[in-house]
């Protein structure tokens, strides 16, 4: 599996490319971040958690951003075995963290994606 690197996709002469690991782990982090109907061509690609945002944190809105997540890693990243039980959303004060166990399908290797999806701005 290939993917353009990110956030540094081009030099002068060239596209930057990486391959398989960091490819999925770098297609994740796009998953986790972009919110539906932002990928141009895609509306139905990434996660709704503008409308998890500002409602209150409860079970029940944790349980439907895990199924939220569960779904689109099926539908759009492959080369990943997940079960929704290796989701793990852990809230802190002012951010949410996002860890996703899962055999990727390359090697099948298991690896572990963690991300920050919200987080307060320290300092203002």
């Amino acid at each position: 599996m290939n993917s353009i690197r990110f956030p540094k996709m081009f030099t002068t002469s060239s596209t930057l490319v990486v391959k398989d690991h960091e490819a999925t782990a770098q297609d994740m982090v796009l998953l986790f971040y972009s919110e539906k109907g932002d990928l141009f061509g895609d509306p139905f690609f990434g996660i709704r958690l503008k409308k998890f945002t500002f409602n209150q944190n409860n079970q029940v809105l944790e349980q439907m951003l895990i199924d939220e997540i569960y779904s689109q890693i099926l539908v759009f990243m492959p080369q990943l075995t997940v079960t929704r039980s290796n989701i793990k959303i852990k809230r802190e004060l002012g951010r949410i963290n996002i860890t996703v166990k899962a055999i990727n399908n390359i090697d099948f290797t298991t690896d572990m994606y963690n991300a920050v999806l919200l987080q307060e701005n320290e300092g203002i």
